[in-house]
């Protein structure tokens, strides 16, 4: 097993900038030497011991479904500043930090170890997006505390997903968007049986990217 140390440094070996429809994730170590097209937005991040450099099949699947819909919104002549975006289990952040660079502005995000919420804070700092986020340790039981969300991330485990089904739903405002990750794809069915018991929610799509899979339910306006 690696110590702290040797981690803090392995970990930089394995991400690797990327980008997606105009919007590149990069690390931090990157950032005198990366170029950044015109027009285009960055996120710069040091995930240090928390979980999301964009690399891993679930992050990437959440954060191109947020890409996504923030162009369907645009498309559609919504104004993101009015969307109450929330990133449950934030990791290091990655998520919540490429809503900001999206043009959303409100933002939560919570994660219930304080380091990963630290190493967040940190990074909507180098990001100057800390005004803009709130960051709180909190878990699926009281972290939607401050009010229901447009559009829900929640890219944790598949077991934790499928129990919690009815607190997340709660966490959706009618005609909000759902989107779970972290779920292997032998998993999927299992998650979805858990979400489809509540008639509230109706899913409206699933990708597979490797072993994982992602699941996406609208909550209907009823």
């Amino acid at each position: 097993m690696l110590e702290d140390e040797d981690w803090r440094e392995s970990y930089k070996e394995h991400f690797k900038s990327w980008r997606f429809r105009g919007l590149h994730w990069v690390p931090l170590w990157e950032k005198e030497s990366y170029v950044v097209p015109d027009g285009e937005a960055v996120v710069w991040l040091d995930p240090g011991m928390a979980f999301g450099t964009g690399n891993h099949e679930t992050t990437r699947l959440c954060v191109e479904r947020l890409v996504e819909y923030a162009y369907r919104q645009i498309d559609a002549g919504i104004d993101l500043n009015t969307m109450d975006i929330v990133d449950a289990g934030c990791g290091s952040g990655i998520l919540i930090l490429s809503a900001s660079k999206l043009g959303f502005e409100k933002l939560r995000a919570f994660d219930n170890d304080a380091e990963a919420v630290r190493i967040s804070e940190e990074n909507a700092t180098m990001n100057n997006a800390s005004d803009s986020i709130c960051f709180e340790v909190a878990d699926l039981t009281n972290g939607f505390n401050a009010g229901k969300a447009d559009f829900l991330m929640a890219n944790i485990l598949a077991n934790i997903l499928a129990e919690n089904a009815i607190k997340l739903i709660d966490a959706l405002k009618p005609g909000g968007q759902l989107v779970l990750s972290g779920i292997l794809t032998r998993e999927v069915d299992e998650v979805r049986a858990a979400f489809a018991v509540d008639l509230r929610v109706e899913e409206c799509g699933s990708r597979d990217l490797g072993e994982w899979s992602d699941l996406v339910f609208n909550r209907t306006k009823k």
